[in-house]
């Protein structure tokens, strides 16, 4: 897996409408960012399989790769500020995707 730097995740945020508010952002907002964007894979994910167009399917894709890289990136520094919490963040969104769409998938 690459390594994504703090800048680049940001610009990946930002194409999202999310907006980083600080240099350093805080262990809830990289909770955030990793809940957000969790759940926005999964329903592009969903929605993907309902598309048939080939160019709202590359939208789609390319919505779902940001998503991924911005997970990964929250989840690299929120690793670093706070492992522990990391460890429940991680379980909740489980538990929850497991509740709220029946199934997991990565």
């Amino acid at each position: 897996m690459a390594v994504i730097d703090i800048e680049y995740g940001k610009a990946i945020l930002a194409e999202q409408g999310d907006e980083i508010a600080s240099q350093n952002p805080s262990s809830l907002e990289w909770e955030m960012v990793m809940q957000n964007s969790s759940y926005g894979h999964e329903y592009a994910r969903i929605e993907l399989a309902e598309v048939s167009d080939m160019l709202e399917q590359e939208v789609l894709l390319s919505k779902m790769e940001n998503f991924k890289r911005a997970y990964f990136m929250a989840r690299r520094f929120l690793k670093k500020e706070n492992p522990l919490r990391l460890e429940e963040v991680e379980t909740q969104l489980l538990d929850q995707k497991v509740r709220i769409f029946g199934t997991f998938n990565a």
